[in-house]
This record gives C-alpha cells, sequence and structure tokens, in this order.
C-alpha cells in the first residue's frame, strides 16, 4: 500500500538545554515521540536518520498500520540509540 507523506512531520524540540524530543505527526495526529540527549547538531543528525527510516518503512509495500509502524520504528531506534551495535 502506497501512504502519501505530504501530511507527515517531524518535529524537533528542544525541552532544556542539551534535551529534545523528536515528534513525529501524521494528518494532525502525533503518533509517537523520541526523548534524546546531547547537542542540537546530534539532535539534528539523528531526526533525519529517524524522518528517513520511518518515510521508508511506511511508504510502498508497508502495512497499513502507519501508527503501529511509526512507533516501532521509533522504539528500534531507541533502542539503537541507547544500546550502539559496535
Amino acid at each position: 500500500m502506497v501512504h502519501d507523506d505530504s501530511h507527515l512531520r517531524f518535529e524537533l524540540e528542544e525541552i532544556a538545554p542539551g534535551e529534545f524530543i523528536i515528534s513525529v505527526v501524521w494528518r494532525e495526529k502525533k503518533l509517537g515521540s523520541l526523548y534524546l540527549r546531547g547537542d542540537r547538531h546530534e539532535a539534528t543528525t539523528f531526526l533525519e536518520a529517524a524522518r528517513r527510516r520511518i518515510v521508508l518503512s511506511i511508504t510502498g509495500d508497508a502495512p497499513a498500520d502507519i501508527d503501529g509502524q511509526v512507533k516501532r520504528e521509533l522504539l528500534d531506534l531507541s533502542r539503537n540509540l541507547h544500546n550502539p551495535r559496535g
């Protein structure tokens, strides 16, 4: 199933010095968020990686459950962030 990602937004909010929230919003519904610590450059780099990965996962032959797929991708990204593979 092909999904129109024109309504998909990725937001980066600095909630405190060195602390950020990445939010994924689709059609005005917040699908999930991820807490990050680090500097703005690291947060922006991570945001772009999350954007690419999520857009790829919900386009093409992806499942119709956009909400669930975004949450799974954010969970996997969070795991990779806290336990990077060597």
